[in-house]
């Protein structure tokens, strides 16, 4: 299967041409970086929607260029969750492997090096790449090897033994060509660890377009199938998959299920909240670990 170019009329997975309009835009102006924070909680508001009507994927293909946004994007939010989301990473990590051993592992979108700086704690040679110049300083800081720019990089050369890309490929409007170039920097035997939102799943079905993964920086929905094909259509096979789970301050957790509440009905959490960790999995995210096909 061939990678399908990625333009507006045709679909990022499939190159089918039968688009048809799924959710019109919400977003009500011209987009700026903060619609494209990490910690956005405007959800349900998304650009143009538009769904494959071959293969079912969704995605955001009538607006422009977003890298320019998060190149100049600052979350200040982000790094205040860093305890929480440094949880999350070393479960992603032992996801691959619970000891490094000196191998090499590649964080592409990276943020401000989180799984990077636990990959390393294991003895992982890790790195990453972060579009963002204000993440990447923030991993600079913290003396962390995150390459500022996008992937392909030219500071990062493979082969690596793992690369992971962790609720990033639904930012991507060229997702195949971006897959197929981490399957080229892959050993033989390397995997790669991707986590995304899952648009079938039981929550997403639920919540139908007020879903918190509907937001203006997701510009594709996967499911598993449709995935699994863009995996293919990169030169890659899955050997696991799973659901992963999420680490929150019961702050952060509560001002995010007060969007879903009347206003009347919403408080300010205590400033005890910001010292309590919850886990918490719905089941609407999913993972898959894959390697290079023979």
């Amino acid at each position: 299967m061939h990678p399908p170019s990625q333009n507006a009329s045709q679909c990022w997975v499939c190159g089918g041409t039968h688009l048809v309009l799924a959710k019109r835009s919400n977003l009500g102006h011209a987009f700026i970086s903060t619609d494209f924070l990490i910690t956005d909680s405007r959800y349900g508001v998304t650009g143009d929607i538009l769904r494959c009507a071959d293969c079912g994927f969704r995605q955001c293909s009538n607006q422009p260029d977003v890298l320019p946004f998060y190149e100049s994007m600052e979350d200040l939010a982000y790094e205040q969750g860093r305890a929480q989301r440094f949880l999350q990473q070393q479960k992603l990590v032992k996801l691959i492997a619970h000891r490094g051993d000196g191998k090499r592992l590649l964080d592409v979108g990276a943020g401000t090096g989180m799984l990077v700086e636990r990959a390393i704690s294991v003895g992982y040679r890790a790195e990453g790449v972060e579009p963002s110049r204000w993440c990447q300083e923030q991993a600079a800081k913290r003396g962390l090897p995150v390459h500022l720019g996008g992937f392909p990089h030219p500071a990062a050369q493979g082969p690596y033994d793992a690369v992971t890309l962790i609720d990033v490929v639904e930012h991507v409007p060229a997702p195949i060509p971006l897959l197929s170039a981490i399957a080229k920097v892959l050993k033989p035997d390397g995997q790669l660890l991707i986590v995304t939102p899952d648009v079938g799943s039981f929550v997403a079905g639920l919540l139908g377009w007020r879903w918190w993964h509907y937001r203006v920086a997701h510009v594709g929905y996967f499911d598993r199938s449709t995935l699994r094909r863009a995996l293919q259509a990169s030169g890659l096979e899955v050997i696991r998959s799973g659901r992963p789970g999420w680490y929150f301050s019961a702050d952060y957790l509560t001002e995010r299920v007060m969007t879903y509440l009347p206003r009347g009905l919403r408080f300010a959490p205590p400033a005890w909240f910001k010292r309590v960790t919850i886990p918490l999995n719905l089941c609407d995210s999913m993972y898959v670990i894959c390697r290079p096909t023979a």
